[in-house]
């Protein structure tokens, strides 16, 4: 073998060991940095473009202004704050859990079921028309307010939404408790989606916030509502006010807020006179029941005050309980109706009316009585008189006929006849009787001077 072959040989058996050396070695950092980016960036790109297409939505200007109306400015809510949209932006981007806001008034407008409704299944709504709320049978007094606050936003798969809050006021206003002295009631509120009116509860990704507060005292508890759902499931809140109200409900979008009218329902007792018609002059009497309305606890208390136009009421002052009412009483007066008020708390909670007549019947009666009387007297003389004297017996013993029914239509018992009425039209003729009869033989005892026509024969 010759040098040069010799040179040759290890020459090839140099690089056959140091091949296998290089490809068992891995790559530089630099290689695989670059053709890991060269493999990812078009995939990411693709997976980030399809989520955004999934959870956003691109919003028209046109299309704003179709649902949310253009009488106020358009906002977006989210979680960064609340920005205006700029009056030359001819599209929003929404993602879910942002929302387009836009207020409509300034306060919350009254609706019933025959306002009218928005379609159901339309792809659009009028945003000056007040839609009723889908809301289960409720009592008729209830009162239903549309708040006029509109908010529009997309779902998951990149829905529209478009949300509506109501108030609805059970009972159509507060009602008065006895115990803290205050109006109190209950309120509901809740959205609803205008768009799909058919849907069932959808879960919103953000929830919508309301501060509720009254302007005029008292509160409302809780103060704050965060609503997470469209459903027929609304919140309720309690309201408590001294007299009439205002609810102030504002959002992080609408500081200054809308206004809800809080009305009170005045309590009324019940006052039920026992004789509505009395004879006057102060000759006849009456009792008025008085009883808390049906609905009040048992243990409620409450101190009931009376004005009369007429006589006075006695007492004028009673307590009244849950559990059982209380009586007073009041004296007729001169003809004609007399009005009879009750107060708690300074504010009028009932009134009757009773009427006092001219006392022919009280007059009938004493008359009858006085003439039974002096013929009593004239029928039991010891000497026999003549028929004539009659008249005079039935004269001496008319004045006290009549105080003696005057008595007793007052109640005094001056005969102690014990009557359980003694004011009745019956017992008026037996006391005016009696008392005609004792007066006229006390005349005679006496001794006074008897007309001569009057007098008896020898």
């Amino acid at each position: 073998m010759t040098r040069c072959h010799r040179t040759a040989l290890v020459t090839t058996i140099a690089f056959a060991i140091a091949a296998p050396a290089a490809r068992s070695q891995p790559p530089s950092r630099s290689s695989t940095v670059g053709s890991a980016e060269v493999a990812r960036t078009p995939q990411t790109t693709a997976r980030e473009s399809v989520t955004r297409r999934a959870v956003s939505a691109t919003v028209s200007r046109e299309r704003a202004l179709e649902v949310l109306g253009g009488s106020q400015r358009l906002r977006v809510v989210r979680a960064s704050g609340v920005t205006d949209v700029a009056p030359s932006a001819t599209a929003v981007t929404v993602a879910p859990g942002e929302f387009l806001f836009r207020k409509l008034s300034d306060t919350a407008r009254r609706v019933r079921a025959s306002d009218v409704d928005a379609a159901v299944g339309r792809p659009d709504v009028h945003p000056d028309v007040m839609p009723s709320p889908r809301l289960p049978a409720l009592p008729a007094t209830a009162a239903m307010f549309a708040m006029p606050y509109r908010w529009m936003t997309v779902d998951s798969a990149g829905v529209e939404r478009v949300l509506v809050p109501y108030f609805v006021l059970l009972g159509g206003g507060l009602t008065y408790d006895v115990e803290s002295r205050m109006y109190r009631g209950q309120a509901l509120i809740g959205v609803e989606d205008t768009l799909d009116r058919d849907a069932q509860r959808i879960t919103l990704v953000r929830p919508l916030r309301m501060l509720l507060a009254t302007t005029k005292g008292g509160r409302v508890s809780p103060a704050q509502v965060a609503i997470a759902h469209t459903s027929l499931d609304y919140d309720s809140v309690h309201i408590e006010s001294p007299d009439s109200n205002v609810v102030r409900i504002s959002t992080g979008a609408d500081e200054a807020g809308i206004f809800v009218p809080i009305p009170v329902l005045g309590m009324t007792i019940a006052m039920t006179p026992q004789q509505r018609t009395l004879q006057g002059f102060g000759l006849a009497t009456t009792e008025i029941s008085v009883t808390l309305p049906r609905g009040m606890s048992r243990r409620d208390n409450a101190f009931v005050n009376f004005s009369s136009s007429g006589p006075s009421v006695r007492p004028d002052r009673v307590r009244v309980s849950g559990e059982e009412g209380a009586t007073v009483r009041v004296r007729s007066g001169l003809p004609g109706a007399d009005t009879i008020r009750a107060f708690i708390d300074g504010v009028e909670v009932g009134r009757t009316e009773v009427v006092s007549e001219l006392p022919i019947a009280f007059l009938v009666a004493t008359l009858c009585g006085i003439v039974l009387g002096g013929a009593a007297r004239f029928v039991g003389g010891k000497r026999r008189k003549r028929v004539r004297s009659l008249p005079w017996d039935i004269v001496k013993g008319a004045p006290f006929g009549l105080l003696a029914s005057m008595a007793g239509a007052v109640g005094l018992d001056l005969a102690q006849l014990k009557l359980d009425e003694p004011g009745a039209l019956p017992a008026l003729v037996v006391t005016a009787a009696i008392g005609a009869w004792l007066g006229a033989k006390l005349l005679d005892r006496g001794g006074g001077p008897v007309p001569a026509a009057a007098r008896g024969s020898p």
